[in-house]
């Protein structure tokens, strides 16, 4: 049994211990980017090959952060080995291992010694080192997924405002406000949001962009209501945001009239 890795024609070969033991800690788009880079290295009998990432994206159909966020972990996951290209572009390549069955590797040791033949137990000696030091490459590369999954468990910013219904530009206003405050965006501090502007009926978007809009770190429904109550009309929000019919709380639609100048909120 010869050990060169001989690829057929048109069919990619993946290393078993990929599908057999990494699979299920994979991402969609890591296993992608993995199976990409396959393809033009090993599919082009190629020990690496510079690639960018528009060519990334067309050949998975995932978007400019996914790939890079994909390959940057599976870089660290040590799957892939990545040098820098030109024009920013990745010289990238399937980093070499497997997962080697105790047959497969006495037949090899044995085939690759001398004519002189070794005794049986040299190839099960052999044998026995070579799986433990393959299956301790995989259990660390597995451990280093898992380690890595459950730290980006933690929500993003921008998905954690989506929950709340905080989206789009609000939502990049509220971040770009939270960080100008030092504040961080948390789920406590979001329920505080909701908590308030329930005691007032208003949707949290509303109170967040009133928040923006008069510079506060919070929002309390008192404030809220003696900033109305004390503001000069010259001084009250004339860009209040509008939102719609199925986001509105008391106050949406109402028109306050104060010395004959109109408000709408």
């Amino acid at each position: 049994m010869s050990n060169e890795s001989k690829f057929i024609p048109n069919f990619l070969q993946v290393p078993n211990a990929v599908i057999d033991e990494l699979l299920p800690d994979l991402t969609g788009a890591e296993l992608k980017c993995y199976l990409v880079v396959i393809r033009k290295t090993k599919g082009w009998n190629k020990e690496s090959d510079n690639i960018s990432i528009s060519q990334f994206m067309k050949a998975t159909g995932l978007s400019n952060s996914a790939v890079i966020k994909a390959c940057e972990s599976l870089v660290q996951y040590g799957l892939l080995v990545k040098e820098n290209g030109a024009r920013n572009t990745g010289v990238y390549a399937v980093n070499s291992y497997s997962k080697i069955t105790h047959e497969e590797s006495s037949q090899v040791t044995c085939e690759e010694s001398s004519p002189v033949k070794k005794v049986h137990s040299t190839c099960e000696e052999s044998s026995q080192v070579t799986c433990e030091e393959s299956s301790h490459t995989i259990n660390n590369i597995k451990n280093t997924i898992q380690n890595t999954n459950k730290k980006n468990t933690k929500k993003s910013e921008s998905d954690l405002l989506a929950e709340f219904g905080i989206v789009g530009q609000l939502a990049d206003d509220f971040i770009t406000h939270r960080k100008a405050c030092k504040a961080p965006i948390t789920e406590t501090a979001l329920k505080g949001f909701q908590r308030e502007a329930d005691k007032l009926g208003m949707p949290i978007a509303e109170s967040v962009a009133y928040a923006i809009e008069r510079g506060w770190r919070g929002f309390k429904a008192e404030w809220y209501r003696r900033d109305l109550n004390n503001q000069p009309a010259e001084q009250m929000p004339a860009n209040k945001p509008k939102f719609s019919n199925d986001q509105a709380g008391w106050s949406a639609g109402v028109e306050v009239e104060v010395d004959g100048q109109k408000w709408k909120f």
